[in-house]
C-alpha cells in the first residue's frame, strides 16, 4: 500500500487533466475506469494528495506555528504572516494552496464513486473502495469547514459552467460528511493484510466521526463514536513505545495508530517521503532550524512528562550523535518528534504522518462527556490514561467543569502537539482562545502577534472568486 501510494502515484496522471482548479469534470479518460486495477489506482489518487506539501508533508505538522506551539521564521510560505494576524489577505498564497489541493483530493473522490460502480469486480473490493473514497472525501472537507466555513459541496461530475455555484452552509457540509462517514464505517474492514497495510479502515472512519461531532458540539454523538471506537479493540501503546510510533519502527501500527499518511523513504523521487528531518534542524546536516518549537510550550510541560524530551530537543541535549547548538534556532530549540536518526535523512524519509490514534479518540471522549455532563469519572479515566502513559500522576479530584476543560485542553496541546491538531483546536475554541494564543508568543525577539476577530476564519481565495463570484460574501473582515 506505502508503495502504491508514495511511489507509484508520482507518475501516475489519472488522464493527465489539469488539477489546478477545482471543479473538474473528469480526472480520467473514460476508457481509464474498466477493471479492478484502475479502481485500485484511482483511489490510490485520492489518499496521494493527503501527502501533499499543502496538506500531511508541510501544513498540517507546521500549522502548530499558526499557535503558541511554535514559530516559522520564513515569510515565504506564510505561516509567519498568519501567526502573526497581518501581511497576508484573500490573495495570498495559503488560503488558495490549502483550498485547492482540498478540491483536488475531494474531485479525486468524487471520480472514484462516480466510476467505480460500474466496474466489473468484486463486489467486496469495490465496496471497500467506495468506502474508502467517502471517508477521504469527508476528510478533505472537514478541514475545509475548520479553515473557511462555508463551502462548495461538490458531489458530482460538472461542466465547467456547473461548476459556478455559491457556498454551501457549513452544516449542510458537516451533514454530507457524517453520511460519508457512515457509509464508510459500513464499508470498510477493521483491518487489512501486509499489502494494504495504510488504508482507511472501520476505525478510521468511526475515530474521525467522534471528532467531527466534537468539533460542532454534538457531545452525545461524540461520545458515541468514540465509544465505538474502544469497542474495536484500540489502545495505548506502552510509554517505552511512545517515540517510536511516529518513526518508522511503528509504523501503521494497529494498537494506537488509527490513520498515517504513506510516506516512502530514500527513492529518488522528490516528494514522495516525508520532510520532517529537513524542517527540524536538530543536526547540522539538516540544516538550519526553519521552524522550531516555542519557550511557551516548553514552559508548560509538567516535571516528568515524558512528552516533552520526545517532542522538543533542548539545548545541552544530544540527537543522531551530535549536541544541539541552539543558535541554529531562533527560539532555542527543535522538533524531534517523528524525526529519524539519520543524518543522511532529509527530505526523503520514511517517516509517516499519524492522522488519527487512540489517543485523540480518548481526549475527545473527555472532552465530549465533560461538555454534556461535566467532570465525571468516564472523563477522568480518559484523560488520566493519557497522562499515567506521559509518566504523570491523575489529575486531581473534585476539579469544576471549568478547571477539568483547561485541563483537557492541556493534554490535548501536548499530547497531540505538531499532529495537526492544536491550531484547528484553538479556531474551534473560540475568539478568548485565539486572542490568548497570540497575546502569548513573547519569547522570540522581533516576532509579535496581533489578534484580529477576523483570524478565526480564513478567507476564501480572491483567485477563486475572481473566477466565481457565486463564493461571495466573503469571510468577515476580509
Amino acid at each position: 500500500m506505502k508503495k502504491y501510494i508514495a511511489f507509484i502515484l508520482t507518475a501516475l496522471c489519472l488522464g493527465c487533466a489539469d488539477l489546478e482548479r477545482y471543479p473538474l469534470n473528469s480526472i480520467g479518460a473514460p476508457e481509464f475506469w474498466a477493471t479492478s486495477d484502475d479502481a485500485t489506482l484511482g483511489i490510490n489518487g485520492v489518499y496521494n494528495v493527503l501527502a501533499h506539501n499543502h496538506m500531511y508533508r508541510d501544513f498540517m505538522r507546521h500549522s502548530d506555528a499558526l499557535a503558541d506551539n511554535a514559530y516559522s521564521q520564513y515569510s515565504f510560505n506564510y505561516y509567519l504572516e498568519i501567526s502573526e494576524g497581518r501581511g497576508f489577505d484573500a490573495s495570498s498564497v495559503w488560503p488558495w494552496n490549502f483550498w485547492k489541493k482540498s478540491y483536488e483530493g475531494i474531485v479525486r473522490a468524487n471520480e472514484v464513486l462516480l466510476n467505480v460502480p460500474e466496474i466489473t469486480m468484486a463486489e467486496n473490493t469495490k465496496n471497500r473502495i467506495l468506502g474508502e473514497a467517502s471517508f477521504l472525501r469527508a476528510l478533505f472537507y472537514f478541514h475545509l469547514t475548520n479553515l473557511y466555513g462555508d463551502v462548495p459541496l461538490i458531489l458530482s461530475k460538472q461542466t465547467v459552467e456547473e461548476s459556478l455555484v455559491p457556498r454551501n452552509p457549513k452544516a449542510e457540509v458537516v451533514a454530507q460528511i457524517i453520511a460519508d462517514l457512515d457509509f464508510a464505517i459500513n464499508n470498510l474492514p477493521p483491518s487489512y493484510g501486509p499489502s494494504d497495510l495504510g488504508r482507511a479502515t472501520k476505525g478510521a472512519a468511526t475515530a474521525l466521526k467522534s471528532r467531527v461531532y466534537l468539533y460542532n458540539k454534538q457531545y452525545s454523538e461524540a461520545i458515541q463514536a468514540a465509544n465505538q471506537v474502544k469497542a474495536l479493540g484500540y489502545d495505548l501503546l506502552p510509554s517505552g513505545s511512545y517515540k517510536d510510533m511516529f518513526l518508522p519502527a511503528l509504523e501503521n501500527n494497529s494498537t494506537e495508530s488509527i490513520f498515517e499518511v504513506q510516506f516512502l523513504g530514500k527513492t529518488g523521487t522528490g516528494g514522495v517521503g516525508s520532510a520532517f528531518n529537513a524542517s527540524s534542524g536538530a543536526i547540522q546536516a539538516f540544516g538550519d532550524v526553519p521552524y522550531s518549537p516555542l519557550q511557551e510550550l516548553v514552559d508548560v510541560y509538567e516535571t516528568g512528562d515524558i512528552r516533552k524530551d520526545i517532542t522538543v530537543l533542548q539545548p545541552g541535549q544530544s540527537f543522531a550523535g551530535e549536541e544541539f547548538n541552539p543558535i541554529r534556532s531562533q527560539t532555542g530549540f527543535a522538533l524531534i518528534k517523528g524525526v529519524i536518526e539519520d543524518p543522511t535523512i532529509t527530505d526523503d524519509g520514511d517517516a509517516n504522518f499519524v492522522v488519527i490514534r487512540y489517543a485523540e479518540v480518548l481526549l475527545n471522549l473527555a472532552e465530549a462527556e465533560n461538555e454534556l455532563n461535566g467532570p465525571t469519572t468516564i472523563a477522568y479515566d480518559a484523560v488520566n490514561q493519557i497522562r499515567n502513559r506521559a509518566g504523570l500522576d491523575d489529575l486531581p479530584t473534585g476539579l469544576t467543569k471549568d478547571q477539568l476543560r483547561t485541563a483537557i485542553k492541556k493534554e490535548r496541546r501536548l499530547e497531540l502537539a505538531f499532529e495537526g491538531h492544536y491550531y484547528f483546536d484553538i479556531l474551534r475554541y473560540g475568539a478568548s482562545d485565539l486572542q490568548a494564543s497570540m497575546e502569548n508568543v513573547t519569547s522570540v525577539t522581533g516576532h509579535e502577534r496581533v489578534y484580529d476577530p477576523k483570524l478565526l476564519m480564513w478567507p476564501v481565495p480572491q483567485n477563486e472568486i475572481n473566477i466565481d463570484e457565486n463564493l461571495l460574501p466573503q469571510n468577515t473582515g476580509w
